[in-house]
């Protein structure tokens, strides 16, 4: 426990606010009592039981690594981390090096989500307390986790936090907690009385009260000042004159400075440690010097752990050291090191001109950096190695290392910049090339997609004489092009190359297979599950990738845009559970992104929304701009279906005016608002998206009509404002890219677009038969939603051939499925056809003529096989019509169907 507080009665109501509020900050100038005040906060929750986290921040760490975060975890029950998701625990340990680093992290978010996992887990069993003295001073990528969990614990979660700053405005990191949950309070000076207490209590002086006046009026009732005045006033000895100035020095600063200047070297050197490292330690110090240092109030001894008495002697001593003693510290320092990036530190600081050894060793210290996920730290030492490198062919190489840092600090021109300076000092030739590659990958962040290809085809020709870096530079180009033959074609050569060596490395390999199975299924050519099977095989025997990159992973989103529905339902609920156990959350937000249109395309509308909502949830947890704009897509494309209309149509303008989406994201925004401009009645406003969806695909090249999925509204819409001639152009269209792919249910829209067009141009008899081919296509597809509206379009084309019977059963088991998959719109729409027709709607236990067809040959004692084959549906649809007879005629067995069929 601390000593009691001293004066400090606003601080203890301030203290109190923290039982109901979020977050407290400490503002203050140095010296005033601030960490003070908080190390009382820390001591009271400790005696009550409440689990407290604990880092002190100080300008020595806050360039380094997680150093806060490992402070803060190190005082948890280690089975804490047993109820965190498996990476997210190695994540953890990763940071506080209990894991082997040179594994690195995949992602700073997992860090920051396991780190409220932790928060959230404490709080379970006792209220939590997060303790930080000097905030600022956090390092960056503690400090972005913690803002990661703060912003994202639960209202009624007994976790709090207690921080401290210098000056009087709150730093951006407490700025960004929500306002309800934030006190922010200035601690003030003490009293005269206050000080009176404190001097007594620290240094067992007390004072004259004229004396203690004129040090109160001195200090501004700063604590530190005020006791660094009265040492000196008792080193002097002797009452000062009264109306004479105090013979002290008139600052805090100048107090301090003269306190330490005249100290012995070793002393000083003692002193100065703490605001040199983070991690000083009594190892090799000298016990004589130490104990000087403890005995003068200027450092204390915690275990090992030497830490400052405050901020400002510690930064004093430092100052106060001549070049010669600052780097014979750093070099001390950095002998003891164990973490690379903290020895190469003070290896530069220590340093007197450019060093090769140096430079070496801040290149291990930059990769270091990397590896833990703290990129600015990265630029710091990649920076300073390229000014001690003596050698001039090791700075490509180092330009490199600089680039990746602030490629993954998020300053993409400077990446670009070295990265372009790395090329230019490389000759022509598989070097080059693959620093090109590189290039290219910044390029697109930089310029675009269509910048980094120039920079790729310059690569080839440099490439040649390298098989394995010529694959590289084709792969690459099969990511960037928008021309889908030349990624087809890019990507072939690349396996073709990859195959031909001896012993190519598994990992680009398996990539390569991927990517040339997807760049082949987007040209036109199938979905190559060979190909698939080949790379799968490959990662599951020399595994390097995240789930989401995955070869299987990607088969798994591409068996939905080849009809396969049940297949990419059944591995991409196996891969979300292996994301889950993991904790991986870009990887469960790109399962949960492709289950979303699995569920809405099979007309599983609830299943659809719920997906959705959890995918835009993990994609706001995790911070993922492009998985969020893919989930506000997702779930703005399920209200849609679901009839939300307006809500739907306000969340895809929105995305399709972000300047940040690219052509990809605009062209199926336009696409899902011609859905919603169909669902709403209105053809002519569809037609307009649905062009502009059709010109931006096209522009891609995309062969391969199951990916973007807009053909049905396109040909209703054309139809729809009288464009009949350019409907019968798209299907057309549309059929030669069917029967390229193979894909069956391009054909089905295809043979639709069809039978609209004979409808209106007064062939019905031709249309009725097309639609009855559809049907019955539709009637084995698990494509519910697509069947359900071509019900819909027959019906209405038998109503216009005045077969109104069939108009009926049709449209109403059209009305039966969009009211079970919960589309309001539709409904509504059938609802209306359905009373042009003039016929009641059906009771809920009457039969439509193909259930009544269904049952009649059923309880003649046919099996289903035969009822399917003689009825000319499939075994499935026979199936699900009889289970619907047994619901509607309330009987349980085939006898009783035979009797009931009978009777009638």
């Amino acid at each position: 426990m601390p000593a009691d507080l001293v004066g400090r009665e606003s601080e203890r109501a301030a203290l109190r606010t923290l039982d109901c509020a979020g977050a407290l900050l400490l503002l203050g100038d140095a010296g005033i009592g601030k960490t003070a005040v908080w190390e009382w906060a820390v001591g009271h929750a400790r005696a009550a039981g409440d689990s407290v986290l604990v880092t002190r921040a100080s300008a020595a760490e806050a360039r380094l690594p997680w150093v806060g975060l490992s402070d803060l975890l190190r005082e948890i029950p280690a089975t804490t981390y047993d109820e965190l998701p498996v990476l997210q625990q190695r994540a953890l340990r990763t940071v506080v090096l209990e894991a082997d680093p040179s594994e690195g992290l995949d992602d700073e978010r997992v860090v920051a989500t396991a780190f409220l996992g932790v928060l959230v887990g404490l709080a379970r069993s006792a209220p939590v307390l997060v303790a930080i003295d000097d905030l600022p001073y956090l390092d960056a990528a503690t400090a972005r986790a913690l803002l990661f969990a703060f912003r994202r614990l639960p209202d009624t979660a007994p976790i709090r936090l207690i921080a401290t700053a210098r000056g009087d405005t709150a730093p951006a990191l407490i700025s960004d907690v929500p306002r309800d949950r934030l006190v922010v309070h200035t601690v003030g000076a003490l009293s005269v009385g206050g000080l009176f207490e404190l001097l007594d209590e620290r240094l067992d002086l007390r004072l004259p009260r004229p004396v203690l006046s004129r040090v109160h009026d001195t200090s501004r009732g700063n604590p530190l000042y005020a006791l660094e005045l009265a040492r000196e006033l008792t080193r002097l000895g002797g009452a000062p004159q009264p109306g004479v100035p105090l013979a002290v020095p008139s600052t805090l600063d100048a107090l301090v400075h003269a306190r330490v200047r005249d100290l012995p070297t070793a002393v000083r050197a003692v002193a100065a440690g703490p605001a040199a490292t983070w991690r000083f330690t009594t190892s090799g110090l000298d016990d004589a010097a130490l104990a000087q240092a403890v005995d003068a109030q200027l450092v204390r001894v915690d275990g090992t752990m030497v830490r400052s008495a405050h901020p400002i002697l510690s930064a004093a001593a430092y100052s106060a050291l001549d070049d010669g003693e600052r780097s014979a510290l750093h070099l001390r320092l950095a002998a003891c090191a164990e973490v690379p990036a903290e020895r190469a530190r003070h290896l530069a600081l220590g340093a007197h001109g450019p060093d090769e050894e140096i430079a070496d060793a801040l290149d291990a210290g930059a990769d270091s950096a990397l590896l833990a996920g703290v990129p600015d730290l990265a630029i710091e030492l990649a920076e300073l190695a390229l000014w001690h490198t003596v050698e001039p062919t090791q700075r490509p190489a180092r330009l490199d290392r600089l680039a990746d840092a602030k490629m993954r600090a998020g300053d993409s021109a400077g990446a670009f910049s070295a990265q372009q300076e790395a090329v230019d000092l490389t000759i022509a030739g598989p070097a080059r090339a693959r620093r090109r590659i590189r290039l290219a990958e910044i390029d697109v962040e930089v310029h675009g997609w269509a910048s980094a290809e120039t920079e790729l085809d310059a690569a080839v020709a440099e490439s040649e004489a390298d098989p394995a870096v010529a694959a590289e530079v084709l792969l690459s180009i099969a990511a960037v092009t928008d021309d889908i033959a030349k990624a087809d074609a890019a990507a072939s050569r690349a396996v073709a190359l990859l195959d031909a060596l001896v012993a190519p490395d598994p990992v680009i390999l398996s990539g390569a297979l991927c990517q040339a199975a997807g760049a082949k299924l987007r040209s036109g050519r199938g979905l190559d599950h060979e190909l698939f099977a080949r790379a799968i095989a490959l990662e599951r025997a020399f595994p390097a990738r995240r789930l989401s990159d995955r070869a299987d992973a990607s088969y798994a989103a591409l068996l939905k845009y080849a009809d396969d529905l049940d297949g990419a339902r059944a591995r991409l609920t196996d891969l979300l559970q292996e994301a889950r156990n993991i904790g991986d959350l870009t990887s469960i937000a790109y399962v949960l992104a492709h289950l979303v249109h699995v569920e809405a395309w099979a007309g599983n509308l609830d299943a659809a929304e719920r997906t959705a909502a959890e995918h835009l949830a993990v994609a706001e947890q995790g911070s993922l701009r492009g998985q969020g704009a893919q989930a506000r897509y997702n779930l703005a494309s399920v209200f849609a279906y679901r009839g939300r209309l307006d809500e739907a149509r306000s969340m895809l303008v929105e995305l399709r005016d972000d300047q940040a989406t690219d052509t990809w994201d605009r062209h199926r925004s336009h696409g899902a608002l011609g859905f919603v401009a169909l669902s709403a009645g209105d053809p002519a406003t569809a037609i307009e998206h649905l062009d502009a969806w059709d010109a931006m695909l096209r522009a891609m090249h995309f062969r391969e009509p199951g990916y973007s999925r807009s053909h049905l509204d396109r040909l209703c819409a054309l139809v729809g404002v009288g464009r009949i001639d350019d409907a019968s152009t798209f299907a057309a269209e549309l059929r030669a890219q069917a029967e390229a792919t193979g894909r069956a249910s391009a054909s089905a829209v295809a043979l639709t677009g069809e039978a609209l067009v004979a409808a209106h141009s007064d062939r019905v008899d031709d249309a009725q038969r097309m639609f009855d081919d559809v049907i019955r296509w539709y009637d084995a597809s698990p494509l519910r939603f697509d069947r359900a509206r071509t019900l819909l379009l027959a019906g209405q084309v038998h109503r216009r051939a005045k077969s109104k019977a069939r108009a009926r059963d049709v449209m109403l088991e059209a009305h039966r499925e969009f009211t079970t998959f919960g589309a309001q719109a539709w409904a509504a729409i059938t609802a209306d056809e359905l009373a042009r027709v003039n016929v009641r709607p059906r009771a809920s236990n009457e039969l439509t003529e193909t259930e009544r067809q269904v049952a009649m040959l059923a309880g003649a004692g046919l099996t289903n096989r035969e009822v399917a084959a003689r009825s000319f549906l499939a075994v499935k649809t026979v199936e699900a019509n009889l289970a619907r007879v047994y619901r509607k005629l309330g009987i349980a067995s085939r006898a009783e169907l035979g009797a009931r069929m009978a009777s009638e």
